[in-house]
């Protein structure tokens, strides 16, 4: 009886467990179908609402048949503006034409119109006073270039005291003393504006040109002979004690170096050391005034 309890006992359990493996086994696969279906859910609502598809889903819309397919083309920028191209926009104003020059005999007023506002000194007032200031000038250029003293063009008096000597029975040599004669020549020559006077007759030079050529000269050749002037003055000697001798009625340096210079530096010389300076100081501006004016051909 125990052993057949025992077996019926065993096919009761048996029978148990059967039907539940079973149900277990079916409701696995009920849940996975489930799961199955929820992906295809979530990943058909993912797609609608991000709007990706795969490739394969796309359509491709054709072409319309015979239209041109034009690319589009990004207008090019407006280049920027060069300053050059600005500058040249802007409106140059031409300066007016200077006045036409007169005739050569006609010139003094206007020479003198020129130099009106620039302080020239009782000698330079009564150097312009007289006609033919132009033809009067380029003669003072042309005896000073062959190295004369032009006396006679200049309104000025030769001192009336003779030069004096000193002799002391073995030598004679020049007397300081006299070199104060030419101290008020010194002065006024140290007061002109080298720069104002050739701006302001720098216009007239043709006319100087003009008159120049009346001694068979090139008229060009009148700046030339300009510079030579002053050159000679500048380069003039420094005014030393020299021994001189009598040569008929005159006296002459001992020395023929210094005699053999040109008559003008000699005069200078004979101003003393202080006035030749001054006399070789303002060449030195007139000449570095005429060089920086553009003078005209």
């Amino acid at each position: 009886m125990k052993q057949e309890s025992e077996s019926l006992l065993g096919h009761a359990r048996l029978a148990d467990l059967t039907p539940y493996s079973a149900q277990t086994g079916a409701i696995k696969a009920t849940q996975v179908l489930l799961i199955l279906l929820l992906l295809a859910v979530l990943g058909g609502g993912a797609a609608v609402l991000t709007g990706f598809w795969p490739d394969s889903a796309q359509e491709t819309k054709p072409a319309p048949v015979n239209q041109p397919i034009t690319p589009a083309v990004t207008p090019p920028e407006a280049p920027a503006a060069q300053p050059e191209a600005a500058a040249a926009q802007v409106e140059v104003k031409s300066e007016p034409a200077p006045p036409p020059l007169p005739e050569l005999s006609q010139s003094d007023d206007h020479v003198r119109d020129a130099v009106a506002d620039i302080p020239l000194g009782t000698v330079g007032q009564q150097f312009l006073t007289p006609g033919n200031v132009i033809e009067r000038s380029s003669s003072l250029v042309y005896l000073l270039a062959q190295g004369d003293v032009p006396y006679k063009l200049l309104p000025i008096a030769r001192p009336k005291e003779t030069f004096p000597f000193i002799d002391d029975g073995t030598q004679v040599i020049t007397d300081p003393a006299g070199f104060a004669r030419y101290d008020g020549l010194a002065q006024w020559i140290g007061s002109l504006d080298a720069g104002a006077i050739v701006s302001a007759l720098q216009p007239l030079l043709p006319l100087f040109r003009e008159a120049w050529s009346f001694y068979g000269e090139e008229a060009s050749d009148f700046d030339f002979a300009v510079l030579t002037v002053l050159e000679t003055l500048i380069s003039t000697p420094e005014p030393r004690e020299a021994r001189l001798v009598r040569k008929e009625a005159v006296w002459v340096y001992e020395d023929p170096e210094l005699e053999a210079l040109p008559a003008i530096q000699k005069q200078i010389m004979r101003m003393g050391p202080d006035n030749a300076d001054i006399v070789r100081a303002k060449a030195l501006e007139f000449r570095r005034a005429w060089m920086d004016q553009s003078l005209p051909d």
